[in-house]
């Protein structure tokens, strides 16, 4: 007689518990479609976000078992969403419960309508049950393309859709076709590949398809509403003294290693560093700073390598090894941690070379030749110098906005993680490997991090981590991607908005790096317009100050078809309105049935 009261006291205990990971909690259940593993049809998932206050933590649980890239993707429709909705995504915790009428393929397809899910939960938007969509989610808002569209059309259609989202460019699709054909006692199988219209099967099947481009174009469909960013307007030139003495002092430090470099070098080296300093010297006089400042370094690296090769032995090598472990520990030891966060753009780019220039110090110490050994070496030496060019520019801040210690320790802890979790998603679904592995890869960025954020030098660390969240952003942003023009003209608009949010904050890092992207060409300018981008936004994050503003969608949506009442939906809507807790109303519910059973019980 005593057990149940003994349950239903546990159950009652237990609602506490449940309730402190809730509260204040925003829940949204949006309904998504995705391909049955190993068979030519499509499913329904329900996807319920829920988001709290916070530490950036992302929980994921799924049923059926789903692939480990669900992870990835969450993760993703996560750190996204919070981009394009100006939220700071240190702030917030993160759950998503995803159930499915079956094993399912993967997460990547359903990544895009997780993010309009994490939108919603966020600004605490109404969800349409009759819109549907498929996309892959790219780091930039822009929603990619993904296979099996037919399929979940159809089980979309199934599950009450008026309207489907597809990605842009994905209105016809191949897909195979197999037949049977029964020739006396023998089955023939033939695979035929025919192209679907899938506007038009859409209409077939009573549901309206639409190619949208990226999440914002999905949100309006969804809820009714579009996030609008005001267009950033930048000048550049108000930067310009501060990247002229960055370009200063790399020209001054080229002209002192030329006239080393020339008595030694052979003819054919000698034009190919003149033609560089010619172009460096055609950029400064254009005004383009930064870009001219990075061309002498590359200059300096050559003409070091070229110095080294023609008058290093075994034993002064590894005396100029020394040397240069030496002098990266003499510019350390100048540098703390007690910097505002102006300053903190230009000691973590600091760090991070000074950490760039070990890792070339190793290489110098186990390559396989000398030639390779002088090359790594010259990058070691040029690196430190272009860890004091960042530091020779401290004595320009007349004012700073504080920082505490703790609070950039957190910011490294979630960029290293974050950037170890984009690596692994981007490995996961084919993601462009030339970004991901090799020389000043997001892998070697990210072993780059870990090892500054291990000896504590925490900003380096994050602008390490940054580095390697762009490069595994933008190799998933290359899969399948039919117009790099317009990639890059997006991500330029998005960081020009992002900056001109920052300028009351000196973004320099972030305007250098702009910078060199209007000079760059083709992936490089959407890798730089992403640095400065990201770094923009860890500046108004720090500072606490950024904001979109969410305006109504001019487009007329149909109206929803009232969906059959479910009575159990009903009780538990009504029971979890009465408290703000949903762990709390659902143990609720549980206890009181329990109390229901165990008095009918008793009366017989």
């Amino acid at each position: 007689m005593k057990k149940p009261f003994a349950l239903i006291a546990l159950l009652l205990l237990l609602l506490p518990i449940s309730s402190a990971e809730f509260v204040n909690a925003t829940q949204k259940t949006i309904k998504a479609v995705a391909v049955v593993s190993g068979e030519n049809r499509g499913a329904t998932i329900n996807i319920t976000v829920i988001v709290t206050p916070g530490n950036g933590r992302v929980f994921v649980s799924t049923l059926p078992y789903t692939e480990i890239d669900m992870q990835g993707s969450a993760q993703l429709a996560a750190l996204t969403a919070c981009d394009l909705t100006g939220k700071d995504f240190l702030k917030y915790d993160f759950f998503y419960i995803i159930e499915a009428e079956a094993p399912i393929v993967g997460g990547p397809s359903a990544s895009g309508v997780m993010t309009v899910a994490t939108i919603a939960a966020l600004l605490d938007l109404p969800i349409r049950e009759d819109v549907f969509m498929t996309g892959m989610i790219y780091p930039d808002g822009f929603i990619g393309p993904v296979g099996g569209i037919p399929y979940k059309l159809e089980a979309a259609a199934k599950s009450g859709a008026k309207i489907f989202l597809i990605p842009k460019g994905q209105r016809y699709v191949e897909v195979e076709e197999t037949k049977r054909i029964q020739r006396g006692p023998f089955v023939l199988i033939t695979t035929e590949t025919k192209t679907v219209d899938v506007v038009d099967y859409g209409r077939k099947l009573g549901v309206t398809v639409i190619e949208v481009e990226t999440v914002n174009e999905a949100l309006k469909y969804f809820t009714g509403y579009e996030i609008r960013r005001s267009e950033g307007k930048i000048d550049l030139s108000q930067y310009s003294y501060l990247l002229k003495k960055l370009a200063d002092y790399m020209r001054e430090r080229s002209e002192k290693i030329y006239s080393e470099f020339e008595k030694v070098a052979d003819k054919d080296v000698k034009e190919n560093i003149d033609k560089r300093l010619e172009e460096a010297k055609e950029n400064y006089e254009k005004g383009n700073y930064y870009t001219s400042t990075s061309q002498y370094f590359t200059a300096n690296i050559f003409m070091r390598a070229e110095i080294y090769r023609k008058t290093l032995n075994d034993e002064n090598f590894e005396r100029e090894v020394k040397r240069i472990e030496e002098e990266i520990e003499a510019v350390r030891s100048s540098l703390n941690q007690d910097y505002g966060l102006i300053a903190m753009q230009l000691v973590g780019a600091a760090e991070e070379r000074l950490g760039r220039a070990e890792q070339y110090l190793e290489k110098a110490r186990t390559a396989e030749n000398f030639e390779e050994a002088a090359l790594y070496l010259a990058f070691a030496k040029e690196r430190v110098e272009s860890a004091k060019v960042w530091l020779s520019l401290l004595p320009e801040i007349k004012e700073d906005v504080p920082l505490k210690k703790e609070e950039v320790v957190r910011r490294a802890q979630f960029y290293l993680s974050t950037a170890e979790s984009l690596l692994v998603y981007s490995k996961s679904i084919g993601g462009f490997s030339q970004l991901l592995f090799g020389e000043n890869s997001a892998e070697s960025s990210l072993e780059l991090s870990k090892k500054l954020y291990s000896q504590g030098y925490y900003f380096g660390s994050i602008f390490a981590s940054i580095d390697s969240m762009v490069k595994s952003a933008v190799a998933i942003e290359l899969i399948g991607v039919k117009s790099l023009d317009e990639k890059i003209s997006a991500a330029r608009d998005s960081a020009k908005a992002s900056l001109s949010e920052a300028e009351r904050v000196t973004p320099i890092l972030a305007i250098a790096y702009f910078e060199y992207g209007e000079t760059s060409e083709g992936v490089y300018k959407l890798i730089y317009y992403k640095l400065s981008e990201r770094i923009a936004k860890l500046m108004l994050n720090l500072a606490g100050s950024r904001e979109v503003e969410l305006v109504k969608s001019e487009y007329v949506l149909p109206e929803t078809t009232p969906s059959v009442e479910n009575v159990g939906e009903r009780i538990y809507e009504s029971v979890k309105k009465s408290v703000e807790i949903p762990g709390f109303s659902a143990l609720s519910l549980i206890a009181a049935l329990l109390l229901v059973i165990y008095a009918r019980r008793k009366a017989r």
